[in-house]
């Protein structure tokens, strides 16, 4: 006879862990991490709720070296739509005509800021 084992295995929570680097402008004192962490928070979309995070979805400021913002999931969450809300926020601030976002990594982008002779 054939004894099926069943696995019980524990449902842990999986994080994504998106970063976004900003080296660029708060070396030129364009912006400030916390006014970008504070919209990032008011304005994500979780089931169709703005600003309702709750224990699904974390925003940090990292502690090493004060250029990072963390955002961390257990929910399916797009990196897309992390770009798509820095550069709301880079348009809000009037911005955004003098600063770029382009991936860095797989799970981050950086924050660059445009030269007078490629624009």
């Amino acid at each position: 006879m054939n004894t099926q084992k069943t696995d019980t295995k524990q449902k842990t929570k999986t994080y994504k862990k998106y970063t976004i680097d900003f080296t660029a402008p708060l070396s030129n004192k364009l912006l400030t991490l916390e006014s970008v962490s504070k919209y990032l928070e008011l304005n994500m979309k979780i089931n169709g709720l703005k600003g309702k995070l709750g224990d699904s979805i974390k925003i940090n400021i990292s502690d090493k070296n004060s250029i990072l913002i963390q955002v961390e999931s257990t929910l399916e969450f797009s990196k897309k739509y992390i770009k798509y809300l820095t550069k709301k926020y880079l348009k809000k601030e009037g911005i955004e005509k003098y600063m770029t976002i382009n991936a860095n990594t797989p799970s981050g982008y950086i924050v660059k800021i445009i030269k007078k002779n490629e624009a």
